[in-house]
C-alpha cells in the first residue's frame, strides 16, 4: 500500500526515483519536487489522504473505487513489460558499470597525482608545488561532483556502485584527505617561514639587542601555532585516508594509494614528534626565564673520552634569545682555588690522585661526563648552570675558514692555517704573562664572535654546526629531561649507543695522559675481524695500530709561521707539548657485556666494566713516540650465538666513534666457515673478497653500522 501511495507523499520525504522515462509537461500541474529531473503531480479534489508511514497517529479515510476488470491481453503485456524492463535494466547496468570504472579511474588518477605533487612540496617545502598540487585536487574535486551529478539516482542505492560503502566513498576519502593535506601543507609552509627567520633574528637580536621588532621567542612561538594548525590538518587528512579501501580502486592506483597512506602517516608523525619539541627550544631561548650554558671548550689535539682535555671554559646567560653575558674562564682559575681531595675513578689514578674539573670529562658518554662537569663547577665554587655544551677546538678550523682571518688586538690575525700553533704556542708559552696566559682568548672570542654571527654566514656556519654534530665535536646535554629528549632526537646527545643483547659493538676511547698535545699528530688504524664457525660461535679479534707523525718538517714550518709574528725562539720543551712529545694513552675498548677475554698480545690488559654506561670494556696503556708505531692485539669470545639451523642469522656491528675524534682508520672483515653462505651484507661498500670472506673498509669520522645475513 505504501509503494502506491509514494507519489503523494510529503515533499521533504520523498526519494529520488529515475523518471527519465516519465517527462510530463509543466502544464499539468504543479512541481512536487526537482533534483536532477522534474516530477509534476495533477490535482485531485482528495485532501483527506494522509502518509501511511507518518509516525504520528494515524486517521484513514477509506475511498472507495468503481470495480476494475483488466482485459485479457493485459497479462500478456505485462510479462512483456517485465521482460522488457529486465532487459533495459540490465543494459544500463552494464553502461553505468563501465561509466562508473572509466569515472573512477580518472578521479583516482587526478587524486594520486595531487598526493604525488604533495610529496614532492614536501620534500621541497616549495609553494609553487603546493600550489599544483592544489590545483590537481581542485580538478579532482570537480570531476568527482560531475560524478555525483551525472549519477544522483545512485545516490541512495545500496548496491555495488554506492557512495556509502565503495568507489564513491573511498574517492571521496582520497580528496576530503587531500584538502587537508593540502592545508596541513600550506600552514607548514607559513611556519617554515618564520623558523627561517630565527637564525637571521638571532644574529640581528645580538647584534643590535635594543633594536626594534618581535623577540625571538615571540617569532618561534608564531611558527609553532602554524605548525600546530597543519598537524591538525594532517592529522584529518590522515583519519580520512585510513577509510580508504584500495579494493575498491583500479588495480594500477591501489598500490600507490597505500604508499600515500604511509607517506601521509610518516608526515604526520614526524610533525607530532617536531612540535612536542618546540617547548624545550623555547627554554633553551630564556622564554620564559634566563638560561644558563656552561661551555667546555675542548682541545682535541690531547684526547680525552668526550673530545678533549678542558683548558677553558664559557658561561653564557640566554633571555629571550638574546645573549646578555659571556665570560671566558681558565679552568685552572677554579681548580686552583679548591682544596678538597676528591678520589677519580680507578683507571685515573694511573695519572692523577686528585680528580678536578678539568679531567670531568672522563666518559665517553656525555650525558655523564657533563652531568660530572656541571657538578664539578658548582662543587668549585661557580655558578650553577641549566645547559652543558662541549664544543672542540677541531670545530674553529670550518667557521675561520667561514669568517676569514680574525684580527686579535695588536697581537695579528689568526686564520684556519695557523690559529692552532699560534693560540698553543701563546698560551703552553705563557708568552702573555705567567698570571692570565689565556688572555689571548679573551680577546680572540669576542672579535671571532662579531664576525661569525654576520648574515651572510648564517647558511654557512648552520652546515658546518650540523656536520660537527654529526662527527661528536659539538654535544649538548640538560638534566631538563623535556630538553635532554630535544638533543638526543637531534643527535646532538652525545649518548654512547645501547646496543641489544644479539649485537656486536666496539668502540676505542682514547684518554691522553702524557700532558702533550701529539693527538694533532696520531694515526690510529683499527681492524676489526670477526670469525663465525659452522655452529654459530662468534669470535672477534681487534687490532690496533697507532703511528707518532710528527716530523721535522713540521717544525720548520712552524718556525716560518712563528717568526712572521715576529717570534724567533720556540725552546725543545714547547715543541714536545705541542706535538714533539711521547704520546701516553689510557685506553678502553667497550666490547658487548659477557663477553669472554681469550688472549692479547699485551699481559697486562684486563676486562672491567663500566657502570656508568652498563658496558663492559678492555683497559690497557699504549706509549708511542715521534715517528714510531705501537701494536695492541686482543681475542675474545662473544656472548651470543648466531642460530644458522633453523633460518637465516642476521650479523650486526655497531662502531661507535669517539667523541672529538678526527677519525680512525678502520676495516670491518668477517671470516666464516665454508659451509656457510652469505645472503646479503649491509652497506653497500662492503665488498665480498671470498666464499668465506667479507671485508668493509672505511673510517670512523662518523659512527659505522656493519651487518650481514648467513645460513649453512
Amino acid at each position: 500500500m505504501s509503494k502506491k501511495l509514494q507519489d503523494i507523499k510529503s515533499e521533504n520525504q520523498i526519494n529520488d526515483i529515475n523518471l527519465k522515462a516519465h517527462k510530463k509537461s509543466h502544464l499539468e500541474g504543479e512541481i512536487l519536487k526537482e533534483k536532477q529531473h522534474k516530477l509534476y503531480k495533477k490535482h485531485t479534489p482528495i485532501n483527506e489522504v494522509r502518509d501511511l508511514k507518518s509516525s504520528s497517529e494515524k486517521h484513514f479515510i477509506y475511498v472507495r473505487g468503481e470495480n476494475f476488470h483488466p482485459p485479457k491481453h493485459l497479462g500478456n503485456l505485462l510479462k512483456i513489460g517485465f521482460f522488457g524492463f529486465l532487459i533495459i535494466l540490465l543494459v544500463n547496468t552494464v553502461n553505468v558499470y563501465y561509466t562508473t570504472k572509466r569515472i573512477e579511474k580518472n578521479i583516482s588518477s587526478e587524486a594520486y597525482q595531487g598526493y604525488s605533487l604533495l610529496m614532492d612540496a614536501g620534500k621541497s617545502a616549495s609553494k609553487t608545488q603546493f600550489d599544483n598540487a592544489s590545483e590537481a585536487f581542485k580538478k579532482a574535486i570537480k570531476n568527482f561532483d560531475e560524478v555525483k551529478t551525472e549519477l544522483w539516482f545512485l545516490s541512495t542505492d545500496k548496491s555495488y556502485y554506492s557512495t556509502q560503502n565503495n568507489i564513491g566513498s573511498s574517492v571521496k576519502a582520497l580528496i576530503v584527505g587531500g584538502e587537508h593535506f593540502t592545508l596541513a601543507g600550506s600552514y607548514f609552509l607559513e611556519a617554515l617561514e618564520e623558523f627561517n627567520k630565527i637564525p637571521l633574528y638571532f644574529v640581528s637580536k645580538n647584534n643590535n639587542p635594543t633594536g626594534t621588532g618581535p623577540s625571538l621567542t615571540d617569532t618561534l612561538r608564531d611558527g609553532l601555532n602554524k605548525t600546530n594548525f597543519a598537524i591538525e590538518e594532517i592529522n584529518l587528512a590522515s583519519q580520512e585516508l585510513a577509510t580508504v579501501k584500495e579494493s575498491n580502486l583500479p588495480g594500477e592506483i591501489a598500490p600507490r594509494v597505500s604508499a600515500v597512506k604511509s607517506q601521509v602517516q610518516s608526515v604526520a608523525d614526524t610533525l607530532n614528534a617536531t612540535a612536542s619539541h618546540f617547548p624545550a627550544l623555547l627554554k633553551l631561548l630564556g622564554d620564559q626565564s634566563p638560561h644558563r650554558y656552561l661551555i667546555l671548550l675542548q682541545n682535541n689535539n690531547e684526547i680525552r673520552p668526550s673530545g678533549g682535555f678542558i683548558g677553558s671554559y664559557a658561561i653564557i646567560d640566554v633571555d629571550k634569545g638574546i645573549i646578555k653575558t659571556t665570560s671566558i674562564h681558565d679552568v685552572y682559575d677554579i681548580d686552583g682555588s679548591y682544596k678538597q681531595v676528591i678520589e677519580p675513578p680507578d683507571y685515573m689514578k694511573k695519572f692523577t690522585g686528585n680528580w678536578r674539573f678539568r679531567d670531568s670529562n672522563y666518559s665517553a658518554d656525555f650525558p655523564t661526563t657533563a652531568a660530572k662537569a656541571k657538578w664539578f663547577l658548582s662543587k668549585e665554587g661557580g655558578p650553577t648552570v641549566d645547559t652543558v655544551i662541549a664544543i672542540n677546538q677541531g670545530l674553529l678550523q670550518g667557521m675561520l675558514d667561514i669568517t676569514g682571518p680574525i684580527q686579535v688586538g695588536n697581537f695579528g690575525k689568526l686564520n684556519s692555517e695557523n690559529y692552532n700553533l699560534l693560540l698553543s704556542y701563546v698560551i703552553e708559552g705563557k708568552i702573555w704573562g705567567p698570571v692570565d696566559p689565556k688572555h689571548i682568548l679573551k680577546v680572540f672570542i669576542p672579535a671571532f664572535q662579531k664576525e661569525i654571527m654576520k648574515e651572510e654566514n648564517i647558511s654557512k656556519v648552520g652546515s658546518n654546526l650540523y656536520k660537527a654534530i654529526q662527527q661528536k665535536h659539538v654535544m649538548m646535554y640538560s638534566a631538563d629531561a623535556e630538553i635532554e629528549g630535544f638533543f638526543d632526537s637531534l643527535g646532538v646527545s652525545g649518548r654512547m649507543y645501547q646496543n641489544k643483547p644479539d649485537e656486536d659493538y666496539l668502540s676505542v676511547i682514547n684518554f691522553s695522559a702524557g700532558g702533550t698535545k701529539s693527538d694533532l699528530f696520531m694515526e690510529e688504524n683499527i681492524l676489526h675481524d670477526t670469525y663465525i664457525d659452522k655452529s654459530g660461535n662468534l669470535t672477534d679479534e681487534v687490532t690496533i695500530k697507532r703511528k707518532h707523525q710528527w716530523t721535522d718538517a713540521v717544525y720548520s714550518q712552524w718556525k716560518k709561521i712563528l717568526q712572521s709574528y715576529g717570534f724567533s725562539e720556540m725552546p725543545d720543551y714547547l715543541i714536545d707539548i705541542l706535538g714533539r712529545g711521547r704520546n701516553k694513552n689510557l685506553i678502553k675498548i667497550y666490547v658487548p657485556e659477557g663477553s669472554i677475554l681469550l688472549n692479547s698480545t699485551d699481559p697486562n690488559l684486563s676486562l672491567e666494566y663500566d657502570k656508568d654506561v652498563k658496558k663492559s670494556y678492555f683497559f690497557t696503556t699504549m706509549e708511542v713516540t715521534a715517528g714510531k708505531t705501537a701494536y695492541l692485539r686482543l681475542k675474545y669470545r662473544l656472548p651470543f650465538l648466531l642460530d644458522l639451523n633453523n633460518a637465516a642469522a642476521n650479523y650486526k656491528l655497531i662502531a661507535d666513534k669517539q667523541p672529538g675524534s678526527r677519525g680512525s682508520i678502520f676495516t670491518k672483515t668477517v671470516h666464516t666457515d665454508p659451509e656457510i653462505e652469505n645472503l646479503s651484507v649491509y652497506p653497500k661498500e662492503a665488498r665480498i673478497n671470498s666464499a668465506t670472506e667479507i671485508i668493509y673498509p672505511t673510517n670512523l669520522v662518523y659512527d659505522r653500522y656493519f651487518s650481514g645475513i648467513w645460513k649453512k
